[in-house]
């Protein structure tokens, strides 16, 4: 009796007609890094391909909102590339992402870089809070852990995203309000 590897194994396993969706997905797998930039990739994830739809973990509802407007666009370079048949819709859920293996927190050097960061910056606590008072203190404990990191407006001296300040050199509340202001003196 001979000795067979076991790439050898997994090969001939892989290629039995059962195991068509995992070859599909990883296929899809190696795909995914080179059609989305490298931010998305480390805040997103496939999990695994159903009746013809790929289900992607992200790393917040942001992320998930983000991408599922660019879904159309995906899912073309998606089926472009793929050697079977083509995908139908693309589905993004943050609800699996901690559970999923190959998720990357975002680094304290991307803090602020992205409206979606502040989630992924807020690291649980091992414990369940035991009331809801708890839990609320936890919650304001990580918000203002969040804030101070952020620079702050120039207008009104709050935390601000850079991603705001780089865009309007101010706030969202600020700039609102000062479009409002705008509008109604063009009213007059």
């Amino acid at each position: 009796m001979s000795l067979t590897s076991i790439d050898h194994l997994l090969e001939v396993i892989a290629k039995q007609p059962k195991w068509n969706e995992y070859r599909r997905y990883i296929e899809i797998c190696d795909i995914w890094s080179t059609i989305v930039s490298q931010e998305t990739a480390s805040q997103s994830q496939p999990l695994y391909v159903q009746r013809d739809m790929l289900w992607i973990a992200v790393s917040s509802s942001g992320w998930a909102q983000q991408l599922s407007f660019q879904s159309y666009s995906l899912l073309k370079q998606l089926n472009h590339h793929l050697s079977g048949s083509p995908l139908h819709k693309l589905r993004f859920s943050p609800a699996q992402w901690h559970s999923h293996p190959g998720h990357q927190p975002l680094s304290s050097a991307d803090k602020g870089r992205s409206f979606f960061a502040y989630t992924d910056t807020v690291k649980p606590s091992p414990k369940t809070p035991q009331t809801p008072e708890e839990a609320f203190q936890r919650w304001t404990d990580a918000i203002a852990h969040h804030l101070n990191d952020l620079p702050l407006c120039p207008h009104c001296h709050c935390p601000t995203p850079s991603v705001e300040l780089e865009r309007w050199s101010q706030c969202y509340l600020c700039i609102t309000q000062h479009w409002q202001t705008k509008s109604l003196s063009n009213l007059e």
